[in-house]
C-alpha cells in the first residue's frame, strides 16, 4: 500500500521496495488485544470453588478488668477494695496470674 516515488531506471522499471509495510500487523495485534481484553472477565467470572469449611471460632469474651488504685498516703485499692498491707498485693497478684485467661490490671496511681 505505499508508492514508490523516483526518478525510477532508465529501462522503465520500477524500484524493488525493501520495506515492509506494519500498518495491517498493528492492527491485526490491536484487534486481538481488544479480543483479549473483553474475554478474560468472562472467563474470571465463571471460576467456582469448593472451599473447605473449618471450624468457627471461639467466640470472643472481653478480659476481666481489674483495677488498683494508690493513693497519695500509698493506700492500695484492689477494685475499691483496701488492701491492708503488701502481702495482701502480691497474694492477689498471684492468684490474678494463675487464672487461665489474666485479668487486664488497670494501674491508677495519685498524681
Amino acid at each position: 500500500m505505499s508508492i514508490a516515488i523516483g526518478a525510477g531506471d532508465t529501462a522503465g522499471d520500477p524500484e524493488v521496495m525493501v520495506e515492509m509495510n506494519t500498518t495491517p500487523l498493528i492492527d491485526v495485534m490491536l484487534v486481538l488485544l481488544i479480543m483479549l481484553i473483553i474475554t478474560i472477565p468472562i472467563q474470571l467470572h465463571s471460576v467456582h470453588l469448593d472451599l473447605p469449611v473449618g471450624r468457627a471460632a471461639p467466640p470472643v469474651t472481653p478480659p476481666e478488668i481489674t483495677r488498683i488504685d494508690i493513693d497519695d498516703q500509698e493506700l492500695v485499692r484492689w477494685n475499691g477494695e483496701i488492701l491492708p498491707d503488701q502481702e495482701a498485693l502480691e497474694q492477689r497478684l498471684a492468684e490474678a496470674a494463675a487464672k487461665p485467661v489474666a485479668p487486664e490490671l488497670h494501674l491508677h496511681p495519685d498524681k
